[in-house]
């Protein structure tokens, strides 16, 4: 047996070795969240814009009222599934409308969000031009893309961000506001 632990109990060398181990990770856990304040992580933020389709959602709600009426009209248990799985995935998509696309923008790079998950990262090097363009109705609104090519949309203005590895479409009501905001995460102008 190897001396007392703190309360008086002996203690073996194990044990001790498991205590400094517990004692060193401890201390190390404060020191990584002393780093991680709110105030650090928010000094790296430079705007957020929010781009959602409230809209499309109310068309969303409007159209899960036609299974609704059909199962009253017709109570049966396979209409009743049905309306379960419809009510549950039109739930999930009401909410990705109306909660929209989240952007961040942060001194390293742009990450766009939905429902508090991060879709994608694009980093500053990765950027190599944006302009505003128009986004026509044809191409679909939500999530939409091929290949290297992806669109984050519910409105007919969108900012399209050319990358060296592909191509990103940003929907927003004011897209300028978005090109000022990636000015900012590119250093070519200053908050002011």
């Amino acid at each position: 047996m190897i001396g007392g632990g703190t309360t008086g109990e002996r203690t073996t060398g194990g044990e001790m070795i498991d205590e400094r181990t517990a004692t060193c990770a401890h201390r190390t856990v404060l020191e990584v969240t002393e780093q991680m304040t709110p105030q650090a992580i928010q000094s790296e933020v430079i705007a957020v814009e929010t781009h959602s389709g409230r809209l499309w959602g109310l068309v969303i709600l409007a159209a899960l009222v036609v299974p609704f009426v059909s199962v009253a009209f017709h109570p049966t248990g396979p209409a009743r599934l049905a309306l379960v799985l419809v009510a549950v995935i039109g739930a999930v998509t009401f909410a990705i409308a109306w909660g929209g696309f989240q952007y961040r923008f942060l001194q390293h790079g742009l990450e766009v969000r939905m429902l508090g998950f991060r879709l994608r990262s694009i980093p500053r090097s990765a950027v190599l031009s944006y302009s505003v363009e128009p986004w026509a109705l044809i191409r679909g609104y939500g999530i939409r893309g091929i290949g290297t090519t992806r669109a984050y949309v519910w409105c007919n203005k969108v900012v399209h961000i050319h990358m060296s590895n592909g191509d990103v479409y940003l929907g927003h009501q004011d897209p300028e506001r978005v090109v000022r905001d990636l000015d900012q995460m590119m250093g070519l102008v200053t908050r002011g």
